[in-house]
């Protein structure tokens, strides 16, 4: 059996008559053009004298062989035709390149795979439009308007439902997909269910609650260190502060108001952590040029104070605190006859 080389030549020139038979649908493409670099590959194996012909002829004559007619003007073409074109083009080159080939191999099996993508990131977006994103996370497989719009992705993806201007729809809907992929991703994993406890080990220790009515307070008036003693009294260094969502619990950072300034805490991570408690406190002072620097001669009491929190030792505690129990309901008195 013989075999016939498709060089680049070849590739490209198919992909060029493909180009001029754009505006025909894709069946139509592939049923005239089916098998055309083969048979070219074995022509000009034959005669090696033949040169390709101008491929806007060829595929002319294409259509006058399937009585198809001429090529409608490209003015009136619309995005779908245009994404054929250079879907076209980028064929060629990348089957000139057996590297590139076999990584558009590998890509074309994944190819499923993005029509489920897609259509989660039209779900999630939809929901985010009306505040409910929330449980639209990565392991959101069973919600409706998710499958609903799986479904119609697939569909689309199969070419099983075919209308006028679909072909520009899916176009734009694939271009929005990949722009809104990784913001979309980023944004789900903080609002999915539990996230927030990763989020506050991970990237929401070290950026606190800026602005001015955030952070801790007591009484109306921000707290600026906390100071923790354990059952037998002593001081604690280095204890985290979560709420029962995980959140990291940090204190005022507005050293325009407060005149001091915390150093954060180093978790394992890498990670900078305002609730690390307590927390190394710098006075501030307004220097002349009305910036806010550290204190060259700060009060020696105040500094202990920082340093030292409140008291050395607090009384011990001998009963803590017990765990809250339910309430447990009791079946009202069955009345006896005789009662």
């Amino acid at each position: 059996m013989n075999t016939s080389t498709v060089t680049p030549e070849i590739a490209t020139f198919a992909q060029s008559v493909r180009a001029a038979l754009a505006d025909l649908s894709a069946e139509e493409v592939d049923d005239l053009t089916e098998g055309l670099e083969a048979d070219l590959a074995e022509s000009l194996a034959e005669d090696l004298r033949r040169t390709l012909p101008d491929p806007v002829a060829y595929a002319a004559e294409l259509r006058l062989a399937a009585g198809l007619p001429g090529r409608t003007d490209a003015g009136k073409r619309g995005i779908g035709n245009a994404w054929d074109d250079l879907r076209r083009q980028t064929s060629g080159v990348v089957q000139g390149n057996p590297t590139l080939a076999a990584v558009a191999d590998f890509l074309e099996v994944l190819r499923p795979a993005w029509w489920v993508l897609r259509a989660w990131i039209a779900a999630w977006l939809l929901a985010a439009l009306f505040g409910m994103q929330v449980g639209y996370g990565l392991g959101a497989l069973s919600s409706i308007p998710l499958l609903v719009f799986a479904v119609v992705s697939i569909q689309w993806g199969r070419g099983r439902w075919q209308f006028p201007g679909l072909r520009g729809i899916v176009v734009a809907g694939n271009v929005i997909a990949v722009v809104a992929l990784l913001p979309v991703v980023t944004a789900s994993q903080s609002w999915d269910d539990g996230s927030e406890y990763n989020a506050g080990f991970e990237s929401g220790l070290s950026s606190g609650y800026g602005g001015e009515s955030e952070g801790l307070f007591f009484n109306g008036q921000p707290l600026e260190n906390i100071y923790v003693y354990d059952a037998a009294g002593q001081k604690l260094s280095g204890v985290q502060l979560f709420d029962v969502q995980g959140r990291p619990l940090v204190p005022n950072r507005e050293a325009d108001d407060t005149q001091i300034q915390q150093t954060p805490a180093t978790l394992e991570t890498g990670a900078e952590a305002f609730n690390v408690y307590p927390l190394q406190i710098t006075r501030m002072t307004w220097d002349d040029y009305g910036d806010l620097v550290p204190d060259p001669n700060p009060d020696p009491g105040k500094v202990a104070a920082y340093a030292d929190g409140p008291f050395i030792k607090v009384p011990a505690v001998l009963t803590p605190p017990a765990a809250a129990i339910p309430p447990v309901s009791v079946p009202e008195k069955v009345a006896k006859p005789n009662d």
